[in-house]
């Protein structure tokens, strides 16, 4: 296996980086986190111009038809500048569609998204199923020619501004089953539909989600009524690598902001890099990121390949989540007092860290699951 970026790859990671680093320094993405809806309209159109919105849509439907090994490449890069905003979301949608949607749903959904005039969102997450759709109990109770959906949704990402929520709701079966799911699509601003925001540590925007009596037409199922659980379970695999490499450009700049504090940082007449204690930190950290790294690229090279990739995944989320805890904490303590100074950068990096370290799947939950597996 070769992780090295090819000469495309290379491209779009150096042009990412330069728009991010010009468009989004640490004072816009304060500006977005204070502001009412945590988006900036301007950035979007900017970035869609880029034909980032269109990574992983096909070019037939207007996209630019790349894999998922580029669109981690682009989500490491919004890890490094601590860039918030309904990308990520959006991409998740965009990929349930292209894999799971009709042919009539990809060409009303798909060059939309690609051109920035859609928002997409996933509302997946209730009290009793997180990270596992089996145990989703909202309904989608069937009424006429659509059906009516009752019940409420957790940390839906950017639910305030998305144009379609793709709802994973129960159309059949008990709880805990894996048939009787289905993803409906939902108007953002349908009737019935209430979104109460949630307070987060990352400063992005999560809501609580209510249903009441929203309807939806049977046109607007995505995939197999009943049999939607594999198409659920592949999103969020997919979904999870791509977050391990967004954890991974968060790790490594903290890194290397780190590095280049200890150049400039003097005590007892010396910068504080020459001291051995703190160059075993730093190559404790540097450990640390490129274990995440090569484990996500991994996972992510063997789910673009199609091949199995359940305990890769696993290994994937538990080296990332400890191994981004250990640089943050190694980040601050040779930082001193500035690095939890709330006017210095680092702690968007550790805030981000700790609340990607809880999504799709615990360190726990998955060192659980690799040692079922042997």
């Amino acid at each position: 296996m070769d992780f090295e970026l090819n000469e495309e790859q290379q491209l779009l990671r150096n042009s990412t980086r330069d728009f991010l680093t010009s468009e989004c320094p640490k004072s816009v993405v304060r500006e977005l986190e204070e502001s009412e809806s945590g988006h900036s309209l301007g950035l979007w159109k900017k970035m869609a111009d880029l034909g980032w919105m269109g990574i992983a849509v096909p070019e037939e439907y207007g996209g630019v038809g790349l894999g998922l090994m580029e669109l981690a490449v682009l989500f490491e890069e919004f890890g490094r500048a601590a860039m918030p905003g309904p990308l990520f979301a959006t991409a998740m949608g965009c990929l349930l569609v292209a894999e799971a949607g009709s042919d009539d749903q990809k060409k009303s959904v798909l060059p939309r998204v690609a051109s920035g005039e859609l928002i997409l969102t996933l509302a997946l997450e209730e009290p009793e199923a997180v990270n596992d759709p089996r145990f989703t109990a909202l309904r989608a109770s069937e009424k006429g020619d659509g059906y009516i959906i009752n019940g409420s949704k957790l940390f839906v990402p950017y639910a305030n501004i998305a144009d379609y929520l793709m709802v994973v709701a129960r159309t059949g079966g008990m709880i805990s089953d894996a048939a009787g799911l289905s993803i409906l699509v939902v108007d953002g601003k349908a009737k019935g539909v209430t979104c109460t925001p949630l307070k987060t540590i990352t400063g992005d925007r999560q809501y609580r989600v209510d249903f009441e009596s929203v309807s939806v037409a049977s046109t607007d199922v995505i995939g197999e009524r009943d049999g939607a659980f594999p198409a659920v379970r592949a999103i969020l695999d997919k979904a999870m690598a791509i977050q391990c490499a967004e954890m991974v450009g968060g790790a490594q700049q903290e890194l290397e902001m780190t590095a280049k504090y200890t150049k400039t940082r003097v005590q007892f007449d010396r910068p504080i890099g020459a001291f051995q204690a703190v160059q075993h930190r730093l190559a404790d950290m540097y450990i640390d990121a490129n274990a995440a790294r090569w484990t996500t690229c991994q996972a992510l090279w063997r789910l673009s390949e199609g091949m199995p990739t359940d305990r890769e995944l696993s290994i994937a989320k538990a080296v990332t989540s400890r191994a981004c805890q250990r640089v943050a904490f190694n980040a601050q303590q040779l930082h001193g007092g500035i690095g939890v100074d709330l006017d210095y950068d680092l702690q968007f990096y550790y805030r981000r860290g700790k609340a990607f370290e809880l999504k799709f799947g615990t360190t726990s939950n998955h060192l659980e699951a690799l040692g079922a597996s042997i």
